[in-house]
């Protein structure tokens, strides 16, 4: 299994850590690499729960929660944290992994006294991946419950684009190799029905296709709503 320079791989892991710190440990931090090809994917059960856990470097993976009657899937890339042996789903579901996009993941053994302990604001990094990760699911809750499957994939496109776009001249360019069945699921529609949406995103100008599985937001995301709240006996 290759070694890798973590703080190269994702130089955002450095925080605020001091130029001296920084480069200490790039040059000392070094974790096993693993690459994944697409299709399913189980994470070997080996070392104690939490003991071992991954950071994306690259690629896309599909974490799919199936129940009767229901589902909910989640798209992970580059700068997420997993920790499998921890992200089990409910006794009544079934969790699974798909690589969609070729990946490559960090391998991160985050144990006391292990190297990684050395540089604590690096752990504190790492630790906020994965509140992001549950914000990033309430964000696509969210996006759930609009109304218009339109209006929910511009939304999808933009939370997409605010964790993985670039910003360009044109506006923030996303690039995202993942099928248009694996959008539909995000915001439960059908595959036909996504592929009318982003021609109807097109045509409005809310969304440029530049090659596929790429595209240009033009504008402002769209507007937070102010939120409200049932009133008392409603």
């Amino acid at each position: 299994m290759e070694q890798i320079a973590l703080l190269r791989a994702d130089p955002n892991l450095a925080g605020d850590l001091s130029p001296r710190k920084r480069k200490a440990a790039e040059r000392q931090l070094r974790v096993p690499e693993v690459e994944l090809e697409a299709g399913p994917w189980e994470p070997p059960e080996d070392g104690p729960s939490g003991s071992v856990s991954y950071l994306m470097t690259d690629g896309m993976i599909l974490r799919r929660v199936a129940l009767e009657g229901g589902a909910s899937v989640e798209l992970l890339g580059a700068g997420d944290y997993l920790l499998p042996l921890r992200d089990e789903a409910a006794s009544f579901s079934r969790a699974e992994l798909e690589v969609i996009d070729r990946a490559r993941l960090a391998l991160l053994d985050m144990r006391p006294g292990a190297p990684l302990s050395r540089w604590p604001t690096i752990g504190t990094e790492i630790a906020g991946r994965a509140i992001d990760r549950s914000r990033s699911l309430a964000l696509q809750s969210a996006i759930m419950s609009i109304v218009g499957i339109e209006e929910r994939l511009h939304a999808l496109l933009w939370s997409l684009a605010e964790r993985w776009g670039r910003a360009t001249p044109a506006g923030v360019e996303l690039e995202v190799n993942v099928p248009q069945a694996v959008l539909a699921e995000m915001i439960g529609a059908r595959r036909p029905t996504v592929s009318q949406a982003l021609g109807n995103l097109c045509e409005r100008d809310a969304l440029v296709s530049t090659g596929p599985g790429t595209w240009v937001l033009p504008g402002e995301p769209p507007a937070p709503t102010t939120s409200r709240r049932p009133s008392d006996g409603a």
